[in-house]
């Protein structure tokens, strides 16, 4: 390995740059720094900072492009999908809510199934036989580990056994197969696996385009960019029982303040992800789970199994099930509203889902 040593390099600077190196870079580092140390370090990060950058923004324009392909009927190469089965795994590892969306999880795990197959017949054969344990030992199920002859029995029988409610953990070995075999296995004709995987990458598009919102926390098109005339506006309030929801939507945006009973407390949802999730994991706590979400995280209360709480990183609040049935059905009358859906489908290819 070349060792990477000092070297002395000269160059100048204007006397009012030097005075900020003085002024403002030197105190920040500690003040004991010598200017040409100062310098160093700023050139360092400033460097890490581009580079950083730029990595980003060629992730950013990459989905982009492939969604773009993607919606004008395009066939897309293995490169193209490789990359965004790669994106669907980063977004359950950097998922922390407890419950991901089980449809995206079977979607996954069947585009991987479906490459097995055509992959085998490819080859002449009925599919890809269990040389070694790696793909059985991914996913991982309540049921123990399953026992099987081929990677695509093993599949459907991991199908079959998952729950209800899938949690991240499930869902990311589990997606680490499709990734896995688009990088390490050949299959003699891409063109034709290209087709076999077409019905899932909208679902494989989805969870790499919420991996880019986990890793950068924005959207990957910004407000109005789609159409710039649009203005936000406020929808006609939303109310059931002691419940009164007040959206406010643009594009694929939409926030909302939810009144609680008494009308002296408001939680606010700040986007849709947040929106889709208040709306989901209400759904859970009304199903009987505690459970914690990115953003909220509802608990029924030990000494009253009556009473709930809502918890985000602004407060808690005690609120009884009539209150929290009346969220629930709320929020699912909302996601109803036609202005609704269309907002929520197209925030599926600028948020995403997991």
């Amino acid at each position: 390995m070349k060792r990477d040593g000092l070297r002395n390099f000269t160059v100048r600077f204007l006397e009012s740059a030097l005075e900020r190196v003085e002024t403002t870079a030197k105190p920040f580092y500690g003040g004991r720094l010598s200017t040409g140390e100062a310098i160093r370090r700023l050139a360092e990060e400033r460097l890490n900072e581009i580079e950083t950058k730029d990595a980003v923004e060629q992730g950013r324009n990459a989905l982009l492009r492939v969604l773009s392909d993607w919606r004008s009927g395009r066939v897309l190469p293995i490169a193209d999908i490789r990359f965004i089965a790669d994106g669907a795994n980063a977004a359950y590892r950097r998922c922390r809510s407890d419950f991901v969306v089980r449809d995206l999880v079977i979607a996954n795990v069947s585009a991987f199934r479906d490459a097995v197959k055509r992959a085998g017949h490819a080859k002449g054969g009925r599919g890809v036989a269990l040389e070694s344990r790696y793909y059985l030992d991914n996913p991982t199920t309540c049921a123990g580990k399953i026992e099987a002859k081929t990677v695509v029995a093993a599949v459907d029988k991991w199908i079959a056994l998952l729950p209800a409610v899938v949690a991240p953990v499930q869902a990311e070995p589990a997606s680490r197969n499709l990734s896995a075999f688009l990088r390490n296995e050949d299959c003699p004709d891409e063109a034709q696996l290209g087709r076999a995987l077409q019905p899932y990458l909208s679902s494989l598009l989805q969870l790499a385009i919420r991996a880019y919102w986990y890793q950068e926390r924005r959207a990957l098109l910004s407000p109005g960019e789609e159409s710039p005339s649009a203005r936000p506006r406020y929808m006609r309030p939303i109310e059931h029982g002691s419940i009164t929801i007040e959206p406010l939507v643009r594009d694929h945006e939409l926030t909302l303040s939810l009144e609680l009973p008494g009308k002296q407390s408001v939680v606010s949802a700040n986007n849709l992800p947040e929106v889709e999730e208040l709306r989901d994991a209400t759904r859970l706590a009304l199903a009987g789970h505690d459970i914690r979400g990115d953003v909220f995280h509802w608990s029924k209360q030990l000494e009253d199994p009556n009473r709930f709480t809502l918890s985000t990183e602004h407060g808690s609040w005690m609120l009884e099930a009539s209150d929290v049935c009346s969220i629930g059905q709320a929020l699912d009358l909302l996601f109803h509203e036609p202005s609704i859906v269309g907002v929520a489908e197209r925030g599926r290819f600028v948020y995403g889902r997991v």
